[in-house]
């Protein structure tokens, strides 16, 4: 930030110099050819014959006297045209500055300069390969817990980088997007949405039901009793308890809720298992 300061006075600065340093071309030019022509207009009026000294002398006065007044009427006009050449000068500096500066600090149709530089480290991580995001892990999560504060009434927007954490199984940054959004948008949530953090805060616990994640699977089925996450996880939940009854009954409403085929296969086959087990 710093550096894009300095640049951007520099770039004013210089501005303002080599605009309040132009000189009138014309102005020159023509005052030039004034004096010229002074000189010729005086060796004729020299040269002429007939004429008494004291006519030549009036001649040669009035003469002088129109160059006076030119070269008076010359300086007025470079001094109007210098004021107005600096404050040109300056406000054409200001507005460059303030242009620059504008493009690190305002948002614009493609974003300030920090936005752009969080969207490039976002995408790199989120397209990166696992290698890359564990190295690069540290500096992400300083970018995204600042985004998220900055960003936390952009509900839709944390929900996207939540769920693209969550798909990368990112669980622990996913849940930071989540838990932003439980905090400041909790009304809104839907049922799956709540039932989605619940899951993520179960994996980023290292697949354990803490009493966070039994209160937040709670919250989820009472929004929405017929979300089959909600309801595989309460299974889970009772098959750490070693109550099969319950969770045989909790899975097979979740797979009756189920729209993807092999994710009810999957279950389906679970159930099976659990009633074999069960009737042994």
């Amino acid at each position: 930030m710093l550096l894009l300061l300095s640049i951007s006075l520099l770039i004013a600065i210089a501005t303002y110099l080599i605009f309040s340093s132009t000189k009138d071309e014309n102005t020159n030019d023509r005052h030039k050819e004034n004096l010229i022509l002074s000189d010729s207009e005086l060796e004729d009026i020299n040269s002429m014959e007939g004429l008494e000294l004291q006519t030549k002398n009036k001649l040669k006065e009035e003469r002088e006297l129109l160059l006076l007044q030119d070269v008076s009427e010359d300086l007025n006009n470079r001094v109007g045209t210098t004021s107005r050449k600096s404050f040109f000068s300056f406000t054409l500096s200001v507005i460059g500055l303030s242009f620059i500066l504008s493009f690190y600090f305002l948002p614009s149709g493609l974003g300030s300069y920090p936005e752009l530089q969080n969207a490039k480290a976002f995408e790199s991580f989120l397209h990166g390969n696992k290698t890359y995001r564990t190295e690069n892990i540290e500096l992400f999560t300083i970018k995204l817990l600042d985004y998220i504060d900055l960003n936390s009434d952009k509900g839709n927007e944390i929900y996207v980088l939540a769920k693209k954490l969550k798909n990368l199984e990112e669980f622990g940054l996913s849940e930071l997007a989540y838990r932003s959004l439980f905090t400041h948008h909790r009304e809104e949530l839907s049922g799956d949405m709540l039932a989605e953090f619940t899951q993520v805060v179960y994996f980023s616990s290292g697949r354990e039901f803490t009493e966070q994640v039994k209160k937040l699977l709670e919250f989820s089925l009472l929004k929405n009793p017929e979300n089959p996450v909600a309801l595989t996880m309460k299974g889970l939940q009772y098959l750490g308890e070693k109550n099969l009854d319950q969770t045989i009954i909790q899975w097979t409403k979740a797979a009756s809720f189920i729209s993807n085929v092999q994710e009810k296969e999957e279950l389906e086959i679970a159930i099976e298992a659990l009633n074999y087990r069960k009737n042994q």
